[in-house]
């Protein structure tokens, strides 16, 4: 039992216990008020650094004191930074339901990441409190908007105007929602009613521009940013948008005087300057845009940004070394740089790492998702990598976003015209073209979509404009000689195409249409083989052509020189499949397998690692039947070369043509194979058969096609791509296909199929 004295210790400490826990208390809540009041001093100051110290530092000691995280949320609202002013104001909003300023401002948050429904519910709760409240109201009619609702939009905006018929910003947003609803001299009404109650707020004047612009009332756009320059005398943005419009028209002159203009008023804007540089860069003012990018890094507060800027510039006019140069300054200042992660990418993708460009580009656009030129750069790794189907979303994308980036045009037009689709690589190139007028593979990419649309006559003026411009550009002599030959000017073919080879001697591809030409003007095998042999000695390093003297020489009866010059082609050019094809056909025909096997084996234990020894087993045991033989000889040499594309190619070929055979395994070896020969019409076949196996027709057919342009004369190509259209859909013209496939004149093993084919084709209703 405890003692009189023990009890009264008790009685007599837990009171000042109390005491003490009260005055700790009372203390805190003293001096989170002190630093509350003294932010609140800091900010009529405009000291901003000192507010958020005191700020964060009644944050501390009371983490559920709602009015200082609103404040910090607007502060930081104030200087930009945006996630950390969401987070304040979404908890501001939580502590304090009655805080309809932070439920709003946290739904404005939500609407612009997408989050439509958690903006919606948020704007909900306020109306719920203030049903009349035209911030909620005006934030509900967007929100309409966006879901295409105009007339619940108006509902919303006219209860918004009711409550506030002063507000400018009000009659923006129902303008918007009646141009939406085509009623458009209301809207135009509603748009001049806000510059009428603002006649000084930049945003009015650009949203009825841009009105105008869209209804293509052009000279309505510029009398308004007049207007707005009259309005608006120490302001640059009136000449901006003028340029902006300008440039839309294509007049670049007047467009860079009043870029000058607004320069002038205000020279001392980092941005501005940062802005003319880019629209010098674009049009190949290099120095001109150097000196301004350098004077933005001089006169602003943070010049890392602007170094970022210079380092892009650097790095898009391939100056490697001084774009490196301005990378590493701004990174050591702030590893974080988007433009500097941006650059980053760049330089990945120059040196070949693809997924690093991907890594960073996903980072990029989860924080920036409307950051068209970071679509674009993710495009060109996908391009890379062969995913056809997710350049075209990413380039997509990025011209959504940008529509005045000319490369993603240039790009989308270019893969459009490899699909096939001719009409979309007309458009998009002429749009690149209008962008930028010195974009040469725009250029040359609409004349080629002129040339297989068939306008032939349009087609050589356009690829002769080229040929003048760049006169030993060889992509665009073959194109001219194809032209050529598409009209029958066979002289003027051959002409091309013998220029080309004098400034390309080892360009297989021309070479061959002299051999046609040559042909069809009565020139025999002998006489042909002998016109091979000439050309080699211009280009003797080239297997390409040896592989056309051994196809020569294996139709004109000579097997043994075949085999002989197919050899010398493996040696020459050992990453092309189709020499060791063709000599394990010819060993095949001429019963010396086991020889040519035993040989092989010998070889092989003197060079275990001889990756010429594997694929001639592997051909000769696909051709003789022993597909699983086969199949170890590819993988060992994959083993031993990951990416050696012969091998890869014939694998993802046979595990396509296998019984449930694994079509993920074989389109990663098909797409091995195609990253390093991107060009091979063999192997450009193979991907796109391994993708119709898997029932991408598409894909399929955006394969085929590329084969097709690359060597016409291939009917095994032009039956695949008319399988592919069919399983698309478009029969009409997979017919078509398959018929110019049959009327070819070189044979191909699966001729009596494709008649089947053609035949049942034609028979459907």
């Amino acid at each position: 039992m405890p003692s009189i004295r023990s009890l009264l210790s008790t009685a007599i400490l837990l009171p000042m216990l109390f005491l003490l826990l009260f005055s700790s208390c009372s203390n805190e809540e003293k001096n989170k008020e002190q630093h509350y009041k003294k932010a609140m001093v800091y900010l009529a100051e405009n000291k901003d650094k000192e507010a958020t110290i005191e700020l964060r530092n009644a944050i501390q000691i009371d983490p559920k004191y709602a009015e200082a995280r609103y404040q910090l949320g607007l502060l930081y609202l104030k200087t930009g930074e945006v996630k950390q002013a969401f987070d304040q104001l979404q908890r501001a909003a939580t502590l304090d339901p009655k805080n309809i300023d932070a439920k709003i401002k946290t739904a404005e948050f939500y609407m612009l990441s997408r989050k439509k429904e958690d903006a919606r519910k948020n704007v909900d709760e306020v109306l719920q409190q203030a049903p009349d409240n035209k911030d909620a109201l005006a934030l509900l009619a967007n929100l309409e908007l966006v879901d295409g609702k105009q007339d619940a939009a108006l509902t919303a905006i006219d209860k918004a105007i009711a409550a506030s018929p002063n507000e400018d910003r009000l009659y923006a947003i129902k303008g918007r929602a009646l141009a939406m609803k085509q009623q458009f001299p209301e809207a135009e009404r509603a748009f001049l009613k806000a510059i009428e109650l603002d006649a000084k707020k930049i945003s009015n004047y650009a949203t009825l521009s841009a009105f105008y612009v869209e209804r293509k009332e052009l000279a309505k756009a510029k009398a308004t940013l007049e207007k707005m320059a009259t309005a608006l005398p120490d302001s640059p943005q009136p000449f901006l948008q003028m340029a902006s419009l300008e440039l839309m028209q294509n007049d670049v002159d007047e467009a860079e005087q009043h870029l000058t203009q607004a320069l002038k008023i205000d020279p001392k804007n980092s941005k501005l300057k940062a802005s003319v540089a880019e629209f010098y860069s674009k049009r190949g003012k290099v120095e001109q845009a150097e000196q301004l990018y350098k004077e933005a890094i001089e006169s602003a507060e943070k010049p890392e940004d602007f170094e970022a800027e210079l380092a892009n510039f650097y790095f898009d006019h391939g100056k490697f070394d001084q774009a490196k140069v301005e990378l590493d300054k701004v990174v050591k200042k702030n590893e974080k740089n988007a433009t500097a992660q941006l650059v980053k990418a760049k330089f990945a993708l120059k040196d070949g790492k693809n997924q690093e460009v991907l890594d960073i580009t996903t980072g990029l656009i989860r924080d920036y998702p409307k950051w068209g030129e970071v679509f674009f750069v993710k495009a060109l790794a996908l391009s890379n990598l062969n995913d056809q189907k997710l350049v075209k979303e990413a380039l997509l994308e990025a011209i959504k976003l940008s529509p005045g980036l000319g490369k993603a045009h240039s790009l989308l037009a270019l893969l459009s015209l490899q699909e096939g689709d001719f009409e979309t690589a007309k458009k998009e190139a002429a749009t690149a073209l209008k962008i930028n007028q010195r974009d040469f593979q725009a250029a040359l990419t609409l004349a080629k979509g002129v040339l297989f649309s068939k306008d032939f006559e349009t087609a050589e003026k356009m690829f002769n404009e080229l040929h003048t411009k760049v006169p030993e550009n060889v992509e665009v002599l073959g194109s001219l000689g194809l032209t050529y030959m598409a009209e029958n000017k066979t002289d003027k073919a051959k002409q091309t195409f013998e220029k080309l080879l004098t400034l390309q001697p080892g360009n297989a591809k021309a070479f061959t249409f002299l051999l046609q030409i040559a042909q069809k003007s009565g020139l025999q095998k002998d006489a042909l083989i002998k016109m091979t042999r000439a050309q080699i000695e211009k280009a003797p390093a080239s297997g390409e052509l040896q592989i056309l003297l051994g196809n020569l020489l294996l139709s004109n009866n000579q097997p043994d020189q075949a085999l002989e010059i197919y050899n010398k082609a493996q040696e020459l050019a050992p990453e092309n499949p189709q020499p060791y094809a063709m000599s394990a056909l010819i060993l095949t025909k001429q019963g010396k397998t086991d020889q040519a096997i035993a040989e092989y084996k010998e070889l092989l234990v003197k060079q275990p690692k001889a990756i010429g020894a594997y694929m001639g087993l592997g051909s000769i045991y696909e051709q003789t039947g022993k597909g699983n033989l086969a199949k170890e000889a590819y993988e060992k040499i994959l083993t031993i070369k990951p990416d050696f594309a012969p091998a890869a190619n014939n694998l993802a070929w046979m595990i396509a043509e296998s019984k449930d055979g694994d079509l993920g395994e074989a389109l990663r070896l098909a797409m091995t194979a195609k990253q390093q020969l991107p060009e091979d019409v063999h192997i450009i076949d193979t991907l796109g058969w391994v993708h119709y196996k898997r029932g991408s027709f598409g894909l399929a057919r955006s394969e085929f096609n590329q084969a097709v342009q690359k060597q016409e004369d291939m009917p095994i190509l032009r039956y695949h791509l008319a399988l592919a259209l069919y399983g698309e859909g478009n029969k009409k013209e997979a017919i078509k296909e398959l018929e110019r496939a049959l009327s070819q004149k070189p044979p191909f093993n699966e001729k009596e199929e494709a008649a089947a084919t053609l035949q049942k084709w034609q028979s459907e209703k």
